[in-house]
């Protein structure tokens, strides 16, 4: 702007210079001339008339190269923003993925808030998980109030209704991931410029932020939206701030729209109430006028406050596999000092892997659940160089970026975009409900670029090496995305380097167990206890493969253990599963009083068990309460109707109570569904008189099989 400026007041100049000589060229005593009067003077006013006449066709070209020049750079500044949502466009594939993942169910699908089924004032009161910000006993709430993507994923639900995505969901609200991502890698590039940026240095930051590998997670990951719609408003409240500095036009409108992005921002993802605080950071930084540094510190106060009261407070409870680190003891490390040694180191650590991943991301997972990161227990341990380097890296850049922060703003700018939204994810203030969670990195993403590209600007070998480490992003997101078709698929390569991550390998036998490989889903359960033992739910899953396998002693000892006080992953949401498994397990074997009460407990709270229901009414039955198991029969065959042995068990009932005619259709219907049935050939055999006394069968799927 001010080269433009200073340019138009030459061109200007030059204009009333050319005037005044050819005025006084036009006053010349041309009589006196024609009489031979200075043929020198002659010849110094046609020297003097040939060179303004040179001038004016020179400044006339100039003029025509401005135009072109503006022409081409506006071209040069379309294609840029053109060439970096490009780079977004390969997540767009995940658009053909049509399965759900991981804690998708909780937030979305099982969701009432998340599918529109819930009154607007509820929503409000409920977390992002769809649980009350109050909850009632036995319920916890992790404070993570996020309405306005709960908002978002009711709409695109509703209207997935309306237009015929039934079961598909997830694919229409993928693609509004894919363009938020795609929008915030144009605003970055805006922001760029507006920070004085040369176009190609702004175009390779936002290149960098376009194509991180990071980023695979906040949008084939639907939970992760919530970091990519936060930074959206982030990044406008920047552009916001920058536009109202250049026009120098800081008035009350201005703090009022700064405001309302930053609760925007803050309504759907927690670190986006931080808005303010950066930009407090950015005026203190680069001009220091108190009273708008006063007065953007006293709005984040107050904002942040109002969310505090509103949530009830920032404690949260999250669980010893998630957050193992707070949960270090002068118990488990002998004294008190040791236990807060070890908590900072290995907090400290946390951030080095965070920076890790932010500049260089490699094997990436969808978890760092316990041991996945080892916690530091010593200074003798050489993780703490990866510390020193972080930290030392980040003092440096502040120090170059304070002063060089009227020359090269971007650095200044980029940091502080690494720094703010970092604090409340670094577990020194607010306890976060995860060791690493890489979808969080994503505000942190748009700063790194930032700061790539300011250091671009200063240096033609950053340029160089910003343009190497793209290539890098662009490979590894597109191997990334790759891994994120399936569950299955996911789970399993990530298996390969987080082999002493706990959840990452119950996951891994998750998979196995749903692909009916038993015996392979054991290990790695078995290897997933031996890092942690007390994993309740993990227990659970090794007891139902070995009903499968038929060794039912085994079993019972594991849900023996979880009653025996190993219950963590078992709550008041889950805990219909060893109640429903546990109570077939006990009618298995002979205990039919005490396996009926399970199961009326499991079934009560989860009804849709078909299996469930059988053993339910196989062990009435065996007590002579023949309605009550006819009763619980037909509540299995209202869930599977198609079920040969239901069909069988209900004949050989009828046969007891001496309802022939009801036995024979019912038998019927078994015969017609699987007569190669070794219990319903047997049954057959028996009602037809051949002597035989009839069986009441039990099953149970294989989990993930299709058995319900």
């Amino acid at each position: 702007m001010a080269g433009r400026f200073r340019k138009a007041t030459t061109v200007a100049k030059s204009k009333e210079e050319f005037l005044s000589h050819v005025n006084a060229i036009a006053g010349a005593d041309v009589g006196g001339l024609a009489k031979g009067v200075d043929k020198v003077l002659l010849r110094q006013r046609a020297a003097e008339l040939q060179q303004i006449c040179n001038e004016i066709s020179a400044v006339r070209e100039s003029q025509g190269k401005t135009t072109r020049s503006v022409h081409e750079s506006r071209w040069m500044e379309l294609a840029s923003y053109a060439f970096v949502v490009a780079l977004t466009l390969p997540y767009y594939v995940c658009l053909t993925y049509r399965s759900w993942f991981v804690d998708e169910g909780f937030a979305i699908y099982r969701n009432p808030d998340a599918k529109g089924e819930t009154p607007l004032l509820q929503v409000l009161r409920n977390d992002f998980w769809g649980t009350s910000l109050n909850p009632p006993e036995g319920y916890i709430t992790h404070k993570s109030w996020r309405p306005l993507i709960t908002l978002m994923y009711a709409g695109e639900w509703l209207l997935c209704a309306r237009y015929g995505f039934e079961g598909l969901e997830m694919q229409p609200m993928r693609f509004v991931s894919c363009v938020v991502h795609s929008l915030n890698s144009a605003l970055l590039l805006w922001a760029m410029r507006l920070a004085s940026l040369p176009l190609s240095c702004a175009c390779l930051g936002a290149s960098l932020f376009a194509a991180h590998p990071i980023h695979v997670e906040n949008i084939v990951y639907l939970v992760g939206r919530a970091d990519a719609l936060s930074t959206t408003f982030y990044l406008l409240a920047l552009i916001a701030y920058l536009l109202a500095l250049k026009k120098q036009q800081m008035g009350l409108r201005s703090y009022a729209l700064f405001a309302m992005l930053n609760v925007l921002s803050g309504l759907c993802k927690e670190p986006g109430f931080t808005a303010l605080f950066y930009l407090a950071c950015v005026e203190l930084g680069f001009r220091c006028r108190w009273h708008h540094v006063s007065l953007l510190l006293l709005l984040f106060l107050l904002v942040a406050a109002l969310r505090t009261w509103y949530v009830g407070g920032t404690d949260a409870g999250f669980g010893y596999v998630d957050t193992p680190i707070r949960y270090q003891d002068e118990r488990t490390h002998g004294s008190s000092s040791q236990a807060w040694l070890v908590r900072s180191l290995s907090y400290l650590f946390q951030h080095a892997y965070y920076g890790k991943l932010l500049v260089l991301p490699w094997n990436q997972s969808w978890d760092y659940s316990f041991e996945s990161l080892p916690m530091l227990t010593t200074l003798k341990d050489l993780r703490l160089s990866l510390i020193l380097a972080l930290y030392l890296a980040v003092t440096a850049t502040g120090a170059v970026a304070l002063r060089l922060r009227g020359a090269a703003p971007a650095l200044l700018l980029g940091l502080g975009l690494i720094v703010v939204p970092f604090v409340p994810m670094s577990n020194l203030f607010f306890l976060v409900g995860t060791t690493i969670g890489e979808r969080l990195l994503y505000p942190l993403t748009a700063g790194w670029a930032l700061l790539v590209a300011g250091w671009a600007a200063r240096a033609r070998v950053v340029r160089w090496a910003a343009a190497g480490l793209l290539a890098i992003y662009i490979i590894n997101s597109n191997i990334r995305m790759s891994h994120w078709r399936s569950p299955a698929i996911l789970f399993m390569k990530d298996a390969e380097h987080w082999h002493k991550s706990v959840k990452v390998l119950h996951a891994k036998a998750s998979e196995l167990q749903a692909k009916g490989q038993l015996p392979e889903a054991l290990e790695y359960y078995q290897r997933s206890l031996d890092i942690f033992d007390d994993q309740a739910i993990t227990d659970y899953c090794i007891a139902r493969i070995l009903i499968n396998l038929g060794r039912l002693q085994e079993a019972y000892d594991r849900f023996d253990k979880i009653l025996n006080g190993h219950g963590i992953g078992l709550h008041d949401g889950n805990d219909f599963l060893w109640m429903t498994d546990l109570g077939y397990l006990l009618v298995r074997l002979g205990s039919d009083a005490q396996g009926a009460h399970y199961l009326q407990e499991g079934l009560r709270r989860m009804p849709y068990s078909s299996y469930g229901w059988n053993a339910l009414g196989v062990a009435q039955a065996r007590q002579g309460q023949l309605q009550e198991a006819l009763d619980s029969l037909n509540q299995g065959l209202q869930i599977e109707g198609e079920n040969p042995l239901l069909w069988s068990n209900m004949a050989t009932i009828y046969a007891y109570g001496q309802a022939p005619e009801q036995a024979l259709q019912a038998l019927n219907q078994a015969l017609r569904l699987n007569a190669a049935h070794p219990a319903v050939a047997r049954n057959a055999q028996a009602l037809s008189g051949a002597g035989q006394e009839p069986v009441l069968e039990l099953y149970i799927p294989y989990p993930g099989r299709g058995g319900r």
